[in-house]
C-alpha cells in the first residue's frame, strides 16, 4: 500500500509541473477535484464562527465541483488515471471532513462515516492490487446521496427525521457500493489468474 501513496504524490508532483508548464486547461477539472479536499479547511472556520447559512452555500459549491469536474474532463479530453485517484482521494477528503462535526449533531451519520472508511479500504486494497476501481453508477449515487445528506444535516431548522430518513437512504447506497466495489475487484482477480 506504501506504493500506492508513493505512485500518488508522484502523479501529483507531476501534475503541479504540468500548470507551471502553462498546461492549465487540462489542469482545470484537477484543480476542481482537489477544492474538495481543501472544502473541511475552508467550512469548517465558518462553522466555528456560527453561519451556518454561509456553510450550506459553501457546501453546494463544493458539491458542484465534483459534478463538473468530471465534466469538464470528458469535455477537454483530459481524463486521467491520476485525476480519477484523485477524486476518489478529494471525495473522501471533503466527505469525511465535513461529516465528523455533524455527528456531534446527528449520531446516525457515524454509520455513513464507518461505511465510507470501508468504502475507501475495499478501494485502496484494489488500487494495491493494480486492480484499478473506478466509479460507477451506484457510487456516484452514493456520493450524491451523501453530500445531500451533509449539505441537510447543516440546515439549522431541519427537522431531524429528514437527516435520518437521508442517512438510511445513504447507507443503503453505501453498502451497494461497497459490494459492487468488492465484486469488481474480485473479479479483476479472477481475470489476473
Amino acid at each position: 500500500m506504501r506504493l500506492v501513496f508513493i505512485n500518488f504524490i508522484n502523479d501529483f508532483m507531476d501534475n503541479i509541473k504540468g500548470i507551471k508548464r502553462k498546461e492549465i486547461k487540462k489542469q482545470i477539472p484537477n484543480i476542481l477535484t482537489f477544492s474538495r479536499a481543501l472544502a473541511p479547511a475552508v467550512i469548517i472556520p465558518t462553522l466555528l464562527a456560527d453561519r451556518l447559512d454561509i456553510v450550506v452555500v459553501e457546501l453546494i459549491i463544493f458539491a458542484i465541483t465534483d459534478f463538473l469536474d468530471g465534466r469538464l474532463a470528458r469535455r477537454y479530453n483530459c481524463v486521467s488515471q491520476f485525476g480519477v485517484k484523485l477524486d476518489a482521494v478529494c471525495d473522501k477528503i471533503f466527505a469525511l471532513g465535513i461529516m465528523i462535526p455533524a455527528i456531534i449533531k446527528y449520531k446516525i451519520l457515524l454509520i455513513n462515516m464507518i461505511l465510507e472508511i470501508c468504502i475507501s479500504y475495499i478501494n485502496l486494497l484494489s488500487e494495491a492490487k493494480n486492480n484499478h476501481p473506478k466509479a460507477n453508477m451506484i457510487g456516484k449515487i452514493k456520493t450524491t446521496l451523501l453530500s445531500i445528506t451533509l449539505i441537510i444535516s447543516y440546515i439549522p431548522t431541519i427537522d431531524k427525521i429528514i437527516i435520518l430518513i437521508a442517512s438510511i437512504i445513504t447507507f443503503m447506497f453505501q453498502i451497494m457500493t461497497f459490494v459492487r466495489y468488492k465484486e469488481i475487484d474480485i473479479d479483476k482477480d479472477k481475470i489476473k489468474k
